[in-house]
């Protein structure tokens, strides 16, 4: 079982108190993926949120007819994942795919939109920090595509 002071470290929930702590875990469960495993895929109804306790997990996104790309890898303690539970329309944006044995643990995105609902303060602080992972993601992905297309145009401009 996992704590509310193991909760307190990770990305997401850091800033709530332990009774806030508490009320999200009373809808949780932790399970065990092996590697190789599909956790969800993208296009899928968003119905939990993941925060990874072991392992490392692949968010790939599939582009029209083109083959899957990773945009992000997964593999800090603590980290949340499956973040579209939160956000309409609620399906999720990327398939989560094991790397290796992963424990995760599985948050009812339900149960914590109606607690965020019936406590703002809470709702409050988890849509910051939700906005803040989105943000700094999105600037990784951002880097890691300048880098890629730096790198083709130098390739381009030494074999003309």
């Amino acid at each position: 079982m996992i704590s509310a002071e193991w909760l307190k470290k990770t990305e997401l929930f850091g800033n709530l108190n332990e009774s806030r702590l508490n009320t999200v875990l009373s809808r949780s469960s932790v399970e065990s993926f092996p590697e190789g495993k599909t956790i969800f895929r993208q296009g899928e109804e968003a119905t939990r949120l993941y925060i990874l306790i072991e392992g490392a997990i692949s968010l790939t996104v599939k582009a029209q007819e083109l083959t899957d790309f990773m945009t992000s890898k997964i593999e800090n303690e603590g980290a949340a994942f499956g973040i579209p539970s939160l956000i309409e329309p609620f399906h999720y944006n990327v398939t989560a795919t094991c790397l290796k044995l992963s424990r995760v643990l599985m948050i009812e995105a339900d149960h914590l939109m109606k607690k965020m609902e019936e406590d703002p303060k809470m709702g409050m602080e988890v849509m910051k920090k939700l906005a803040s992972i989105y943000f700094n993601r999105l600037n990784a992905l951002r880097s890691g595509v300048s880098n890629l297309l730096q790198a083709l145009k130098s390739k381009n401009q030494s074999h003309p």
